[in-house]
């Protein structure tokens, strides 16, 4: 599944889990995809961040990084 996939599928499980009516047992079972879709994505963003730093280091030397702000 790709990142933006899984992050969508994790908002609305958190949606789903914010209603005031939700039964525990479905709580509980959203709770629980919630976690493993949680850990598949921090799986992708972690090879995401070592592919990176992978091409930043052969690129040492011709390229120069700086760090990013997004604010």
């Amino acid at each position: 599944m790709k990142i933006e996939d899984t992050l969508s599928k994790l908002e609305e499980i958190t949606a789903s889990l914010e209603r005031e009516d939700i039964p525990l047992d479905e709580a509980i079972s959203l709770f629980e995809q919630g976690l493993d879709l949680a850990a598949d994505a921090k799986s992708t963003l972690d090879a995401a961040r070592l592919r990176i730093v992978q091409v930043a280091e052969k690129a040492k030397g011709i390229f120069e990084l700086e760090p990013f702000d997004v604010s």
